[in-house]
């Protein structure tokens, strides 16, 4: 779980990723998950004011049909023609007026002109300024000349199913009819815990969508919630009761709890990718408290476990210091026959690496081993190789290498064990627990 204080910093690094980076088509936007009344859209509405702009909020609960994509009204054009048009939800009308605005006042400056996308987008984006480069964007927030908007659009999963499927497409495209936001228009969404026991009546997300957002779990804390209870005015006696009494600030139970755990994907590692190489073009944002080293990796930390899961952000930071990497099985399989190349490092290795390596090798294996022995010689040099991989490993790494190459079939359905059997070495096979006429049939083979 994230603390408020901390959720809004992670959630300010989260969105300013997206201006920081050129590329294309990938949207960070944090969903923020949380029992009602610890001050989801308080969060926002303070991200909003430290980089001097402002958030719209949407209550996604309160929407009817059609309301945010915009109701279709019939018109003439100038040449008498009947066409339809829509008129779009007050959000985005503000939103397209202050696009215009920035057109006409900076155009020029920015380089103004539809591209091919905004002309077969129709003239909802005649006044985009979307190509303006990842430095010039940060230049134009930290100046105060465009004013970022945060759209803000609270329980997204408490909304009629036909209203959710027309904000999950607004959050997941930063589009709506025809109309791309521009790049200074960032979109945080809210939600109720969403489990199967929840006591929260929602629409359930799909790995697939959910998968699209960073989703940032928020506890409130009993001692966050009373300093902002001092800040606010609210009554010393209440401050006081709660400091003695912190489980009575919110209801506790399992029910009011999110259980769905983050984890990796391709999109996902592209997410984090983002956000740690924007960290050092964004400090500009932050203050030198915030851009100390150790608050910046508690951070970062922070996002990448929201996004991949603890174990695999841990896995991937203590890699980062580690003096020693696993190889390849492609390096591995380059060496000659007796691995005179590599079999230094593999000595030098971690257990932990070893078996990394390890791994890797079987699973080239898995997939490649048909293909090697199309050439006996190149197959017989494989099975040299991996004789003399093992011969370096310590013993615990020696049996666990041999028992997984005996639980492992090939794509093409084989069983590694029978093909690669005799570069194993009598004193392995003798430890694996083959029965003798399993290790009969194999020795035949």
């Amino acid at each position: 779980m994230i603390s408020v204080n901390n959720a809004k910093r992670l959630i300010k690094r989260a969105i300013l990723a997206n201006v920081a980076t050129d590329k294309k088509d990938l949207f960070i936007t944090p969903l923020i998950s949380g029992k009602h009344g610890i001050g989801k859209s308080a969060i926002v509405k303070s991200v909003a004011e430290d980089l001097g702009g402002t958030c719209i909020t949407i209550e996604g609960g309160t929407l009817k049909e059609g309301e945010i994509t915009g109701l279709p009204y019939q018109y003439e054009d100038a040449q008498g023609a009947v066409k339809f048009r829509f008129l779009p939800h007050y959000a985005v009308d503000r939103i397209q007026a202050k696009e215009r605005q920035i057109f006409e006042e900076m155009g020029a400056e920015l380089g103004a002109g539809a591209s091919a996308a905004d002309v077969l987008d129709g003239d909802e984006n005649r006044y985009a300024l979307n190509d303006v480069p990842a430095q010039k964007r940060i230049e134009l927030l930290q100046s105060g000349r465009i004013e970022p908007v945060i759209v803000f659009i609270d329980e997204v999963n408490r909304t009629e199913n036909t209203v959710y499927k027309e904000l999950m497409n607004i959050l997941l495209t930063k589009a709506v009819n025809g109309y791309r936001f521009p790049w200074w228009v960032f979109f945080v969404g809210a939600m109720n815990p969403s489990t199967q026991n929840s006591a929260y009546a929602t629409n359930e997300m799909d790995p697939a969508q959910l998968d699209r957002f960073l989703k940032l779990k928020v506890d409130g804390k009993p001692g966050e919630w009373i300093r902002y209870g001092r800040a606010t005015g609210i009554s010393p006696d209440i401050l006081r009761f709660i400091k003695e009494h912190p489980k009575c600030l919110s209801e506790d139970s399992k029910e009011l709890e999110d259980e769905e755990k983050p984890a990796p994907s391709p999109r996902g590692w592209d997410m984090v990718d983002t956000i740690l190489a924007s960290e050092p073009m964004l400090r500009g944002f932050f203050s030198a408290k915030e851009n100390e080293p150790d608050a910046v990796a508690r951070d970062m930390k922070a996002l990448a476990s929201a996004k991949l899961g603890t174990t695999v952000a841990t896995m991937y930071f203590a890699s980062l210091v580690q003096p020693d990497h696993a190889l390849s099985a492609e390096e591995v399989l380059a060496d000659d026959a007796k691995l005179s190349g590599v079999s230094t490092r593999i000595k030098g290795l971690s257990v932990a690496k070893r078996v990394q390596t390890c791994d890797a090798l079987i699973q080239y294996l898995k997939e490649n081993v048909e293909f090697l022995m199309l050439s006996p010689k190149d197959f017989d040099k494989v099975k040299k190789q991996l004789g003399a991989l093992v011969e370096l490993l310590d013993p615990s790494t020696r049996l666990l290498f041999a028992q997984k190459i005996a639980a492992t079939t090939t794509d093409d359905g084989n069983s590694l064990i029978e093909l690669v059997y005799d570069a194993l070495g009598d004193d392995i096979i003798a430890m694996l627990d083959l029965s003798d006429s399993t290790r009969k049939l194999i020795e035949a083979s």
